[in-house]
């Protein structure tokens, strides 16, 4: 089908992209949620990160009605009142967008604060990232309602108003998506650098940096979005011109709340993982004959040993390191163990263990 032609239509994979990533992102959030609350570590970046997905869901429901009033094909070919409500909700979709983008990535720097928060200048910059975000991306909201006086000429052509020359909301466009583009690069990167020089496993470290490092993925949707933020500029046929804008505006928003969600559910998945394995080795020793146990010391000792030795597993665990708000000790690069001494005593003498 031709991009010049009547019958061109981009609505429905659009609409197909929309839902399926809206879909994923509400399953990955519910999970968030769950897990957070299951270690009694809910935050304030688990409510910031719930407002960017229910923008994020506003903005998948205002593209959807664009799309039933034609956006996604021709201007030209519309009916005089689709022509109008494509765009209008179209507008929407756009501001609502670009604010959940924005308190998307705020949610995973207050997030990072938690767990870098010792870090005096890291400190500081993570905020700085938090009120940058806010603020550029509200910005960009009001560049885009602002720029004529009457604002219904946003969506109705046939009004005759002032308006900013085209190229001031281009040009503000290019400088959002490219901050937004910096701002994913540092909050992937510098987290998988700080990891990387901490005193753990090379698995620990490994799992660390896949996981702080997801941010590249919606990384990619931005740069994209700089590609094609042109087309905004394209006054005469909007609903067909930012068709391949809307695509990765659509992508970069979910993207940033699933892959700044995903480090939040690892414990969960390991723990039901975990359960399932835990349940299949009890039905499994069940079926075994029962044979005698060791005498009482050895059994204290035993469990004890293996208390330790769970303990010591668990704080350099991914899990207790992104769940752990005082994690980052990192004068001397490690994390501070500590160990515990018990006396085992029998009814004839004590002796040390």
């Amino acid at each position: 089908m031709s991009p010049g032609s009547s019958s061109y239509n981009a609505g429905p994979g659009i609409l197909a992209l929309n839902w399926a990533a809206a879909a994923t992102a509400v399953l990955v959030m519910t999970l968030r949620v769950i897990a957070k609350l299951r270690i009694r570590h809910y935050a304030l970046n688990d409510t910031v990160m719930l407002c960017a997905l229910v923008l994020a869901l506003a903005a998948s429901v205002m593209i959807t009605l664009a799309i039933g009033h034609g956006y996604g094909q021709h201007y030209q070919y519309l009916s005089r009142a689709n022509q109008v409500l494509s765009l209008k909700y179209y507008t929407g979709f756009q501001c609502l967008s670009i604010v959940a983008t924005g308190f998307g990535r705020a949610a995973f720097a207050l997030y990072l604060l938690n767990i870098l928060r010792q870090q005096r200048f890291i400190w500081f910059l993570l905020w700085v990232i938090f009120a940058l975000q806010i603020i550029i991306n509200i910005v960009s909201v009001i560049t885009i309602l602002a720029q004529c006086k009457d604002i219904s000429s946003i969506w109705d052509t046939t009004v005759i108003t002032t308006c900013w020359d085209p190229n001031v909301d281009r040009i503000y466009a290019y400088v959002q998506c490219s901050i937004n583009t910096a701002t994913d690069f540092f909050l992937a990167i510098f987290p998988t650098y700080t990891f990387w020089s901490l005193s753990l496993q090379k698995r620990i470290k490994i799992s660390l940096v896949i996981l702080m490092s997801l941010g590249l993925v919606a990384m990619v949707a931005s740069i994209m979005r700089v590609v094609y933020v042109d087309s905004i500029a394209e006054r005469g046929d909007q609903t067909a011109a930012t068709v391949k804008l809307s695509r990765w505006a659509l992508a970069e928003c979910y993207l940033v709340i699933v892959t700044a969600s995903i480090p939040c559910i690892r414990s969960l998945v390991i723990a039901s993982v975990r359960n399932i394995h835990s349940d299949n080795r009890s039905r499994a020793r069940k079926s075994l004959p029962k044979i005698s146990g060791p005498t009482p010391d050895r059994a204290g000792f035993s469990a004890w040993t293996a208390a330790q030795q769970s303990h010591s597993r668990r704080r350099e665990s991914v899990e207790y390191i992104l769940s752990n708000a005082e994690l980052v000790r990192l004068e001397g690069g490690g994390i501070p163990k500590r160990m515990d001494v018990m006396l085992i005593t029998n009814d004839s003498s004590s002796t040390k263990s």
